[in-house]
């Protein structure tokens, strides 16, 4: 039948219509004056075909049929096969799997009545998905047994079926929680977004508790936060999350667990022993949970008494009744550094002293920041006199602190240590050098520049440079170790280029010492970096105090290298050596099935090396790892860690055949933690948001099969298609009112009119 869809209301075409037809009839009258009566006539004859094409484009008509399609539709229905549906808390004590499969049972006749019309068909998802009938009987039902469930790769492969044939909908039958692992992680709402987009709602089922607590009684220690590389003797800080159901009034006990290596080599795990405790540790805690449902963070410390590296864990002590014992303890590999050169760094609160403290994330550094404050607050409230005992640290590195913050037997005890051989390096700054009142301390002595004495007085701060300063290497600076930012060929130029520091204190070298060089200076040639050795100690002079701004400037990589060897030189450590191979693995700590990617190189730039990469499993297996070496980086993908436990990478290298040195060896944790059973409650709220975005909804169990019915009586209904033909939208038209135009021009030309 004939449709029409105007572009305007009917009142407004038709009016628009009469206005066409009239310019058209007035036109026709004019020409008539001048043309012979046959003429006018074929002139009109023109216009009004051209209006009346242009009415028909408005108006636009199209023909309309209906036609019944003997296709086959569909219906998808996917299942949850992973491990949580195993639990058990159903009615009468059914579990999730059993329950699934006894409503989907129940719905089989249906589908066979309607087989002629309507397609089943059935899926099981965990990590992957695959299409799977129910079995013929429930008797031989076998548990679930998928590792992880991926409802976002689940939706997205629906996706691609309902691209085979016209679907209905999709069901989804499960407990609605998302665990699932790279690459497998997709998002299910976007998943299911696209399904609503092609028309297809779906409608999720959900099975189980929604609570831990329906659960049972469950302990479980998560978020293991712990720096990576810590320091033998120093007191590390442990902090974890304690997640408990079931645990009003229960008294829980937590303790660190440090790996026992005694006679152990690589390739060997140790024994988890409780770490002990000491004065200023504190291994282990207990405490009480008030609620039901707790979520508790704990701080414990512990302090490692040897180098190496070590695994570290975090255990709660099971309860009897505990539904899963899997989740009581959490893990992971540090790296503990032998003694490592121990810096001092006191400073005021300024932006300075935040980029300064990231050289603490250095294997042989470890920086402690201790925070001065200026004002009346500062002085005479004394500095802990430990700070200062002999052998506490290795460098002292001062930056905007006045003398008088550390009070008078503090600097005596500093300048003791200096004298025993402690790196010394003050900053610039308002408040130090002449200004803060260094020149009348014990440390004057070990300045390596002059100390003229200047006031205090904020208002009046002498021997400062004010503008915008440029750190340039001396000749002999640039020979230094302090000052090697890149190759010799190109290291005047990578200084050069660095951004201008903001502005520094004036430096005068001190001429009664013969060990004191200048190292940097400004464009003008004004010192800026003094270095010096005063009886057993290296000492540094620096004039700036803004070298954050060459890290913002893109130059992190130099400003942390500078700092770095700064204090490896204070410390008479700038030749110490490493192992010639190394290795690191990221993550060192990660799940059944993951990946892990392990970087190692040799400490000399030399690319005529070959290397060989090993992995040795938990159960002592070893095989060999294929790498990608290149200019960019050497990598190694380590993939198919099915095994949980602790896995060990060896990298050995060759140049011309010959050992570069002895194999660099390191290890990551596969974590034994069941992901599937850690976190078993079922997610209604996903399933329900799943639903919405598509255009479906969260149907009830008890509404399962009302749903099929509703699905049957509706849908299979609307089989009958309705097609339209546009008659308006094509090329032909548009050349009949191309063409009327141009003959209406051509024959007006001819005749005259134009």
């Amino acid at each position: 039948m004939p449709n029409f869809d105007p572009i305007y209301p009917w009142p407004i075409t038709a009016a628009f219509a009469a206005a066409l037809f009239a310019m058209a009839w007035l036109a026709s009258r004019v020409d008539a004056r001048r043309l012979t009566p046959f003429r006018a006539r074929t002139l009109l004859t023109i216009r009004v075909l051209a209006v009346l094409t242009l009415l028909f484009s408005i108006v636009r008509p199209a023909l309309r049929y209906e036609e019944t399609s003997d296709e086959t539709v569909q219906i998808l229905i996917a299942r949850d096969a992973s491990r949580s549906m195993n639990t058990a808390d159903g009615p009468s004590g059914a579990s999730r799997w059993q329950s699934l499969y006894e409503d989907l049972s129940k719905l089989t006749p249906k589908w066979k009545s309607a087989a002629e019309k309507l397609n089943v068909r059935q899926f099981e998802f965990d990590a992957t998905t695959r299409e799977a009938n129910l079995p013929e009987s429930l008797t031989v039902l076998a548990p679930a047994e998928g590792q992880q469930t991926a409802m976002g790769s689940l939706l997205e492969n629906m996706g691609r079926e309902t691209e085979k044939r016209r679907t209905v909908a999709v069901l989804l039958l499960g407990d609605g929680a998302q665990r699932a692992l790279p690459p497998n992680d997709r998002d299910p709402l976007l998943a299911a977004q696209a399904l609503g987009e092609k028309q297809i709602p779906i409608y999720t089922i959900g099975y189980g508790a929604a609570t831990r607590e329906a659960l049972g009684l469950d302990l479980a220690v998560e978020d293991l936060v712990i720096d990576p590389v810590v320091f033998e003797r120093k007191t590390v800080p442990i902090s974890v999350r304690l997640r408990g159901s079931g645990t009003r009034g229960r008294r829980v006990k937590l303790r660190v667990l440090l790996e026992d290596r005694t006679g152990l080599t690589f390739g060997q795990s140790g024994e988890m022993i409780p770490a002990a405790g000491t004065q200023s540790a504190q291994p282990q805690t207990e405490l009480t949970l008030s609620r039901d449902s707790s979520l508790e963070t704990v701080n414990l410390s512990f302090v490692p008494n040897f180098p190496g590296e070590f695994k570290v864990a975090v255990e709660v002590e099971p309860q009897p009744g505990e539904l899963l014992l899997t989740n009581n303890q959490v893990e992971t590999i540090i790296t503990v550094r032998q003694g490592g050169l121990r810096v001092a760094y006191f400073d005021k609160p300024r932006l300075e002293q935040r980029w300064i403290r990231m050289v603490n994330g250095e294997d042989k550094i470890q920086l402690d920041f201790i925070e001065v404050r200026g004002g009346r607050q500062s002085a005479g409230t004394g500095l802990d006199p430990a700070l200062f005992e002999r052998g506490r640290y290795d460098v002292y590195l001062i930056g905007d602190v006045p003398a008088s913050s550390f009070g008078a037997a503090q600097l005596r005890a500093l300048a003791q240590r200096i004298g025993e051989g402690a790196g010394f390096m003050m900053t610039g700054g308002y408040q130090n050098f002449a200004n803060g009142g260094y020149a009348a301390s014990p440390l004057a002595d070990y300045f390596p520049v002059r100390l003229d004495p200047g006031s205090v007085d904020n208002s009046q701060v002498p021997n400062q440079e004010t503008e915008g300063l440029r750190v340039i290497p001396t000749d002999l600076g640039l020979r230094r170790f302090v000052m090697q930012l890149d190759a010799a060929d190109r290291n005047r130029q990578s200084w050069e280029t660095l951004a201008p520091l903001e502005g520094g204190t004036r430096l005068q070298p001190r001429v009664d010492n013969p060990l004191v060089e200048v190292w940097a200076q400004t464009p003008e040639g004004k010192p800026l970096l003094v270095a010096g050795e005063v009886g057993k100690a290296r000492v540094l002079a620096f004039g700036g105090d803004t070298t954050w701004r060459w890290a913002m400037a893109g130059r992190g990589e130099d400003h942390q290298r500078f700092w770095r060897q700064a204090i490896l030189w204070l410390a008479r450590k700038e030749i110490d050596s490493d192992q010639p191979i190394w290795v690191r693995v990221d993550p060192r700590g990660t799940y059944p099935g993951q990946s892990v990617t392990a970087e190692f190189g040799v400490r000399e730039n030399d690319t005529n090396v070959t290397y060989g990469v090993e992995l040795i499993a938990p159960d002592g297996t070893r095989r060999p790892i294929a790498a990608s070496v290149s200019a960019a980086g050497n990598r190694a993908e380590i993939r198919d860690l099915d095994q949980p436990g602790d896995y060990w990478v060896s990298v050995s290298a060759t140049r011309n055949g010959a050992s570069v040195g002895l194999p660099a060896m390191t290890r990551f944790l596969v974590d034994a933690r069941d992901l599937e059973l850690d976190q078993p409650s079922a997610d209604y709220e996903l399933l329900k948001q799943i639903a919405s975005v598509s255009g479906g909804q969260l149907v009830a169990r008890e509404e399962l099969e009302s749903l099929i019915d509703r699905l049957l009586a509706t849908r299979l209904s609307e089989l009958t298609r309705v097609r339209s033909i546009t008659l308006w939208d094509n090329w032909p038209l548009l050349l009949t009112f191309i063409g009327l135009q141009t003959l209406g021009w051509f024959l007006r030309k001819k005749w005259g009119l134009v």
